[in-house]
């Protein structure tokens, strides 16, 4: 079977307001009263379609060294990434007539902003200079997205594990949210710290759906034939009128360093072994509570169709779903390490 080149787009992660002192949102005003009176506006109404042949993550030794010893290792290496990936209707624009939140957009519009700045009251990030970018009261909706997921070898066919299908997604930022960059590490120790305060007002999902795109072989035990071994559809199964009701809050500060490690478990060996050698590590932390928080209800229909939208007159309700009071927090000093093996 001829995989499609594949696509992936990465749709905007969100951030939301947090002070280092009271982790609560800073408002315009606030940071107007910090070193930083410039800064640019933007307003924006876009509307695009995406395609990308193939998006594809390669590891081109396969197991080897990396796994447990009693695993075995192979050579041969492979590919794993998205065919056929197809955004329709995607569209970015500022939030006019809805009310969620209790939002207003006479009172509560507000631009895309980005400021430079510094607090010599010290009470934001020690008073190190920080970059924000202001979300804005943005309205982010897309018509239709779906994709296939393969696996393949080098030079062979592709593996289609299954295809993802997204459709009439509806997300409504709220104005305070911001993301802040910076390095609060005194003298010129590199680092970057993002804190996030983002608070998305609603978000819905007209139908989110995995599909088998040619059914399955009647492979199983017994006398009955319990489907037809003839030729077979697709079957798609999923959620149809997905909705969390906002807000939905991410708060808290992520840190990225860089480093290379001549010691320590990492390390290749130790100094003087013949394999010996450094490695480079990502490390992220979190040096405070980094939180996700789901204010109202998450609804949704559990279905299964021939359709992806899950909506045709022959489509199978399994049942719903109701979920209340989503909070997650990961603890201050949690920690992950990245490294190549």
């Amino acid at each position: 079977m001829k995989i499609m080149k594949s696509a992936s787009l990465a749709v905007l992660i969100v951030a939301f307001p947090l002070s280092m002192m009271a982790m609560t949102p800073v408002r315009d005003h606030d940071l107007s009263q910090v070193i930083g009176q410039a800064g640019v506006s933007i307003n924006t109404d876009i509307m695009m379609n995406i395609a990308i042949d193939t998006l594809a993550w390669g590891d081109y030794d396969g197991i080897f060294e990396g796994g447990h010893p009693s695993w075995g290792t192979t050579a041969d290496g492979g590919y794993v990434g998205l065919a056929g990936f197809d955004v329709i209707g995607l569209r970015i624009k500022a939030r006019e007539n809805d009310t969620f939140g209790g939002y207003s957009a006479a009172a509560d519009f507000k631009p895309i902003t980005i400021d430079v700045a510094s607090d010599p009251t010290y009470s934001l990030y020690s008073g190190f200079t920080f970059v924000r970018f202001g979300l804005g009261s943005l309205q982010i909706t897309v018509d239709q997205m779906d994709f296939a997921v393969f696996l393949a070898a080098p030079g062979a066919p592709g593996q289609v594990l299954g295809t993802v299908n997204l459709g009439a997604l509806a997300m409504y930022v709220n104005p305070w949210s911001y993301v802040d960059i910076y390095n609060s590490r005194p003298g010129n120790q590199c680092g970057v710290f993002v804190t996030m305060s983002v608070v998305i007002d609603q978000l819905d999902i007209g139908y989110l759906s995995w599909g088998d795109i040619d059914g399955v072989a009647n492979e199983g035990i017994g006398a009955m034939s319990w489907m037809s071994d003839g030729a077979q559809g697709a079957g798609y199964v999923g959620l149809s009128n997905l909705r969390v009701w906002g807000p939905i809050i991410m708060q808290g500060t992520v840190a990225i360093d860089v480093t290379t490690s001549y010691e320590g478990i990492y390390a290749h060996g130790s100094f003087g072994d013949p394999g010996w050698a450094p490695v480079s590590v990502v490390h992220i932390g979190f040096p405070q509570v980094f939180s996700l928080d789901v204010a109202g209800p998450i609804t949704a229909d559990v279905k299964l169709d021939s359709f992806a939208s899950l909506n045709s007159p022959d489509a199978g309700t399994l049942g719903n779903i109701y979920i209340s009071g989503l909070g997650i927090d990961i603890l201050n000093r949690s920690w992950v390490d990245i490294w190549a093996h």
